[in-house]
């Protein structure tokens, strides 16, 4: 066997140990489809049944709102919540960052919406917190010198940032909504659900 022979072996000889070191690494994986009920106990609801069933707390400001505005939606299809088994409260501080300002006249040229999100997830059966957390987003956008433009991609951005923050929140929520769905089958009785 010559020498170039040999380093080819060796090369397929680790490339085969890496890919079975890798599938057995995989199989260990727990990562499972968001709405699927295969690995759900027996008598627990999955996800898709939980529709419609998820509450926001009410919010003051206008930032707040388009983060509700769009958990609302994600979580009930726009529907009204009915005897919701989880409740979303959230507070939500955004600013705008100046970014850079125009030489000539001082005054911002650009600059950067910055939202963060504190929320906490609630179990209604028992009021036990099953999840807390906070998320942030950025979404920059150009400033101009005609007001109605500039304060028209100042909202931009402020629905950007909500609604960005609020899909971050539901893939989370979803996530713990999902964990604890064993534990909400077993403290409420079979057919109060």
């Amino acid at each position: 066997m010559s020498f170039s022979d040999r380093r080819r072996f060796r090369r397929r000889a680790l490339a085969l140990g890496l890919l079975a070191g890798l599938g057995l690494g995989l199989s260990a994986c727990t990562v499972h489809p968001l709405y699927g009920t295969a690995s759900m106990p027996a008598g627990a609801p999955g996800l898709a049944e939980l529709k419609g069933r998820v509450d926001v707390a009410p919010v003051g400001d206008r930032t707040s709102q388009i983060v509700r505005n769009a958990l609302l939606f994600g979580f009930n299809g726009g529907e009204t919540p009915i005897a919701p088994l989880y409740r979303i409260a959230f507070t939500a501080l955004g600013q705008e960052n100046v970014v850079s300002i125009q030489q000539d006249s001082g005054i911002p040229a650009a600059s950067i919406y910055k939202l963060t999100v504190n929320y906490t997830v609630t179990r209604t059966t028992d009021t036990k917190v099953i999840a807390t957390g906070t998320r942030f987003a950025d979404a920059p956008f150009d400033r101009n010198r005609q007001l109605f433009a500039a304060t028209r991609a100042y909202r931009d951005a402020q629905e950007r940032a909500g609604k960005e923050v609020a899909e971050q929140m539901r893939l989370v929520v979803l996530s713990a909504i999902r964990k604890d769905l064993p534990t909400l089958a077993a403290s409420v009785p079979q057919g109060k659900s």
